[in-house]
C-alpha cells in the first residue's frame, strides 16, 4: 500500500493543469528549483535535466514543459538502489534557444548567465500563483508522515539557505508558520502543527488528504479524551477505595474498644452499612440508609467515627507508653 506521502503526491498528479500560464510556470519553476540540475554542453550552451523517482511526477513534469514553452523532454530511466529495484526518471531538455527563455524567465539564470538561488518574486505575486509554486515544491522535495502516527510531520528538502527562507517567507505570507532545520548538509523547511499542515494540503488542493488528515485529528482528539476521562474516572476510583478503606479501619478500631458500646445509634448505623458495602462511593452509601441520606450527611457521620478512632488509638497510645 502507498506511503500516505505518496498517496498525496498522487492526488496532485492527478489535477489538471491549471490554465493560467502564469501558475504553471510557477509550479514548473519550484520542481526545477529543488529537482534539477544545470549542465554546461560545448561552449557556452546550458542543458536541462529534472529527476524524480515518480513516473507519474516525470510525467506531470513533461506536461509542465508543453504547456509553458513546447519543449519536448526526453525521458530516461535508470536503475538505482540495491539489485536496481528503485528507478529514477530523468527529463532531458537539450541546448536551444527556448531553454534559456525557460531558464531566464523562472529564475534559475540572471541574464548575466549566473545561477540563482531565490524565488523570483514576478512567479509568485498572485496566491494561484503562491499555490501553484508549493504544489511544484511538494511534488519534487516534500514528504508527510501518516497521520496515524505520534507526531505529524511535513517537510521539504531544500539545498541552499536562500531558496529556504523565501519558502518560509511565503508560507508566512499565507499564513502558514513554517520553521527552518538542517539535515546531511541540506536545509529543510517543516511544519508539524497538524493545523498548519491541513492548510498547506489544502492549498496545495490536496483535499482527500485533508479529509483523511482531520478525520485522524478527530479520533486522536476523542481517544485522546477518552483516555483522560478513564484517567480522571481510575484516579476517583482510587481515591475513593483508600477513604473507604481507610473507614472501615477506623470503625473496626472503634468496634476492638469500649467505645464502640457509647457510639450513637445513627453512626452505628453508619458504621455497619460501611462495613457491609465497603467499595460503596458516599452517595451509594447514603442511598442505602433508611430514610436515604444525603453525601454530606454520611461524610459527616464518618468524620465523626475518624475523630473518635482517633481518640481511641491515643488512649490506646498513652497506655501502652
Amino acid at each position: 500500500m502507498a506511503s500516505f506521502s505518496q498517496q498525496v503526491k498522487d492526488e496532485i498528479i492527478r489535477l489538471e493543469l491549471s490554465g493560467r500560464q502564469h501558475c504553471i510556470k510557477a509550479e514548473l519553476a519550484a520542481i526545477i528549483h529543488l529537482a534539477g540540475s544545470l549542465h554546461l554542453v560545448g561552449r557556452e550552451q546550458v542543458a536541462l535535466s529534472v529527476a524524480t523517482e515518480s513516473a507519474g511526477i516525470a510525467r506531470r513534469i513533461v506536461k509542465l514543459f508543453k504547456a509553458a514553452y513546447t519543449l519536448e523532454g526526453e525521458i530516461q530511466v535508470e536503475e538505482v538502489g540495491k539489485l536496481g529495484k528503485l528507478r529514477r526518471y530523468i527529463i532531458k531538455i537539450s541546448p536551444q534557444p527556448e531553454l534559456n527563455e525557460l531558464l531566464l524567465e523562472l529564475g534559475l539564470l540572471s541574464r548575466e548567465n549566473t545561477l540563482e538561488n531565490d524565488i523570483k518574486p514576478q512567479l509568485v505575486k498572485e496566491r494561484c500563483c503562491r499555490a501553484a509554486f508549493f504544489r511544484g515544491a511538494f511534488l519534487a522535495a516534500g514528504s508527510i508522515t501518516d497521520p496515524q502516527k505520534k507526531t505529524y510531520h511535513l517537510e521539504m528538502i531544500v539545498h541552499n539557505e536562500d531558496f529556504s527562507n523565501g519558502l518560509i517567507y511565503l508560507l508566512n505570507l499565507l499564513g502558514i508558520k513554517a520553521k527552518i532545520g538542517q539535515r546531511k548538509g541540506k536545509h529543510l523547511v517543516y511544519l508539524k502543527d497538524s493545523e498548519a499542515i491541513a492548510k498547506f494540503l489544502s492549498l496545495i488542493n490536496a483535499n482527500t488528504g485533508v479529509i483523511k488528515l482531520e478525520e485522524v485529528r478527530v479520533i486522536k482528539s476523542l481517544r485522546g479524551e477518552v483516555n483522560r476521562l478513564v484517567n480522571c474516572e481510575t484516579a476517583n476510583l482510587e481515591k475513593t477505595l483508600s477513604a473507604a478503606w481507610e473507614q472501615v479501619e477506623n470503625i473496626q478500631k472503634l468496634r476492638g474498644s469500649p467505645a464502640w458500646f457509647d457510639l450513637p445509634e445513627n453512626l452505628k448505623i453508619t458504621a455497619e452499612l460501611r462495613l457491609e458495602h465497603p467499595e460503596a462511593s458516599l452517595k451509594e452509601l447514603g442511598e442505602y440508609h433508611q430514610p436515604p441520606l444525603s453525601k454530606s450527611a454520611v461524610n459527616h457521620r464518618l468524620r465523626k467515627i475518624r475523630e473518635l478512632a482517633a481518640k481511641v488509638s491515643k488512649r490506646e497510645s498513652g497506655a501502652g507508653s
